[in-house]
């Protein structure tokens, strides 16, 4: 009579196989997909700090990218396909204002899917940042 009863560490195993693999979004991985412009609100003052983040569309963020540099802040870059995947598909920032007060403007999923479409160098292919909250993003 054979055991038909798995060991736990092949169950474990074969469940880890079987699980769909996501990569985690990193900053500029993948190749090039959109441009991103912020236009930081008057009301948030001195911007002290700049961060991208891939959003689920709901209420989680992954920090991704930091986005002051030794020269200061930079309104336009361009948006990379790895800097997303199928858990956050969508794109926030945040910007911190020199009284530590946090401001979010984000594209949901289906603006950054077609932002990533569109063919580059078109005002469709810009993501824009214009809108902003002093709430971070909760589900839509």
């Amino acid at each position: 009579m054979m055991n038909t009863r798995m060991t736990p560490a092949l169950t474990l195993a074969l469940v880890c196989l079987a699980a769909p693999a996501f990569a985690e979004p990193e900053c500029s991985g993948g190749g090039y997909a959109a441009d991103a412009l912020v236009v930081p609100a008057t009301e948030i003052g001195t911007v002290t700090s700049a961060t991208q983040y891939a959003w689920d569309g709901g209420g989680r963020l992954v920090n991704v990218c930091n986005l002051l540099t030794d020269s200061g802040f930079f309104a336009t870059w361009s948006l990379f396909s790895g800097e997303v995947d199928a858990n956050y598909p969508g794109i926030c920032v945040s910007l911190t204002n020199d009284a530590g007060e946090e401001w979010y403007s984000c594209q949901t999923p289906d603006a950054t899917t077609a932002a990533f479409d569109a063919a580059a160098g078109t005002d469709e292919a810009i993501l824009r940042f214009e809108e902003w909250s002093p709430e971070a993003p909760t589900l839509q």
